[in-house]
């Protein structure tokens, strides 16, 4: 189940590190969605299938893989970067990563890749530009690719020149959309979301200008995941943010939520509205308190986070729905009861799946008291114990080595 969670990834690297990785596409924006095709050599060993381009692409760098021609230009001109696609011929490509070098702003023309089709997108600024870069996209620079990209991605921009999102209009197949380290991305609320009706990924990661914007209806898209990390949100922007996405399309399709590293999060935001919702992920905030009925999930859970948000203290009741196979990450919290009315119940229905397949409670690095309010645990309950996992009380008395004896006058 970690690796179910280990699935919301957040890589992204340009300038040297671009150049470094360009051949190995999981190191890009998202490596659910850009794998490089594997093969044994002669000896048995995994190589990555690669070979030389048909064509000449310099100044930029190509490949050819299984998934296709892979095209990857590092600060270079936009002029230049226009060039390479008006001379060559191959109209299909896999994979285009865009790293234009400028100085203030790079402003992206009409019809930049001249005519290719291209499934995958990514577009970059200079990593080692201070303040970043500035990135304009003209309404039809990608226009002849809209109806085959899937993947579009924009890493370490200031979007402050760019006053709308059209130039993803009627981008009818597109099924990923991130924005990572960029500023001023309010524009985001003018994302044409009547003509993306196939977008099931939105992540938007360490971004400044979310918090104030009207988070767009996504109607007709049917998202499964929506992640936000580390773009400052407060209580009342993800409020306002779930309110829209739990009034739309999305309500029934929302898989798996991530608002973790925002820091400015005090508290667990209800989910109930989202009928399918299975991951939920606020780790890396600081939410001391949970109360009833925090998280009520009406699908299956897998995977909880809650690591790292300074909780020292959950109220009954706040775990509800099915978490038998559930995942609950509760490491390095400030917890020092392990309390029956809130854990009893889950811990039940991980235990009652054949051996290794149900769910776990992890509690690394919170300081329980050893008391009486383990009674209910170690004397009572013992067969519950192997879907806790690293409980400690007292420093360093393990939840397993606990003696229910020592419990009997609780």
């Amino acid at each position: 189940m970690p690796a179910f969670h280990h699935s919301l990834l957040q890589v992204l690297v340009l300038g040297f590190l671009l150049t470094a990785v360009v051949a190995d596409p999981r190191r890009q924006f998202d490596a659910n969605d850009v794998r490089p095709a594997v093969v044994h050599d002669s000896k048995g060993a995994l190589r990555q299938q690669r070979a030389a381009c048909p064509e000449d692409y310099s100044p930029c760098l190509c490949e050819l893989t299984a998934n296709g021609i892979e095209v990857t230009c590092v600060d270079i001109p936009v002029a230049d970067i226009a060039n390479v696609f008006y001379r060559t011929r191959n109209i299909d490509l896999y994979q285009v990563v865009l790293t234009a070098s400028g100085s203030g702003s790079v402003d992206l023309p009409a019809d930049l890749l001249k005519d290719k089709r291209v499934e995958r997108i990514y577009l970059g600024c200079q990593v080692n530009a201070s303040p970043k870069l500035g990135l304009t996209i003209a309404s039809s620079t990608f226009e002849f690719t809209r109806f085959n990209t899937t993947v579009f991605g924009i890493l370490n921009c200031d979007l402050a020149g760019q006053t709308d999102m059209q130039y993803l209009n009627d981008f009818l197949i597109l099924n990923t959309l991130r924005i990572d380290d960029c500023d001023n991305i309010e524009a985001i609320e003018s994302l044409p979301t009547s003509t993306l009706p196939a977008l099931k990924e939105m992540i938007v990661v360490n971004c400044t200008g979310l918090e104030n914007v009207v988070f767009p209806d996504l109607t007709p898209a049917r998202l499964e995941l929506l992640q936000l990390e580390g773009n400052g949100l407060t209580d009342a922007a993800v409020n306002s943010i779930l309110v829209s996405v739990a009034s739309s399309s999305s309500s029934s399709s929302l898989q798996k939520l991530v608002l973790s590293n925002e820091y400015t999060m005090t508290k667990v935001p209800r989910i109930a509205s989202f009928s399918k919702l299975a991951l939920y992920d606020v780790s890396f905030n600081a939410i001391p308190f949970m109360s009833q009925s925090n998280l009520i999930f009406n699908a299956p859970v897998n995977l909880v986070g809650l690591k790292n948000i300074g909780l020292t203290a959950i109220e009954g009741g706040a775990f509800l729905g099915d978490y038998s196979k559930a995942f609950v990450y509760l490491e390095n919290n400030k917890l020092t009861e392990f309390r029956e009315d809130v854990f009893k119940s889950m811990l039940q229905q991980m235990a009652a799946q054949p051996v290794g397949t149900g769910g776990q409670v992890i509690l690394t690095g919170n300081p329980f008291d050893c008391g009486c309010g383990l009674a209910w645990l170690i004397r009572d309950n013992p067969a519950l114990l192997p879907s806790v996992k690293d409980g400690v009380c007292g420093g360093f008395f393990s939840f397993e080595d606990l003696n229910p004896d020592s419990y009997a006058n609780c």
